[in-house]
């Protein structure tokens, strides 16, 4: 019994760290996949001063710079002010125009939503594994 309860006792202690885990923009850093509307994206996340991050998303051709800030699990990216942004039939990411959002899941996903010509679009990422040397 004394086993038992110790056993509980630990699981639940686990549990409860896992939740209480801060998210930091460090857990975004680095290169993402997401697919949206059947299409791939890639999108490379860049930490800098405290919670905010660059990142630049690569789709149809155009690099599309953005920038954003962490609040709690989500960054919300938009689009940088003097930029090159990217206006076609799919992602809309304009300078003040309709944010981005990234949320980190708790299987170390990602997931979001953007705006696209046909309303916003919800998405889902992995992020790209480095192959290994040998």
């Amino acid at each position: 019994m004394k086993i038992l309860l110790f056993a509980l006792a630990v699981t639940a202690a686990g549990a409860a760290a896992a939740q209480e885990r801060k998210v930091t923009v460090a857990d975004f850093a680095g290169t993402w996949n997401i697919e949206v509307m059947s299409h791939q994206i890639a999108l490379v996340i860049e930490p800098k001063e405290a919670n905010t991050v660059t990142a630049t998303m690569m789709v149809m051709g155009n690099d599309v710079p953005l920038k954003g800030e962490l609040v709690d699990k989500t960054i919300t990216l938009v689009g940088i002010p003097g930029e090159t942004q990217l206006q076609g039939p799919h992602v809309q990411a304009k300078p003040g125009g309709q944010a981005i959002t990234v949320t980190l899941q708790d299987d170390g996903t990602i997931a979001g939503e953007m705006m696209t010509n046909n309303g916003p679009v919800k998405w889902t990422g992995e992020k790209l594994r480095t192959r290994k040397k040998g």
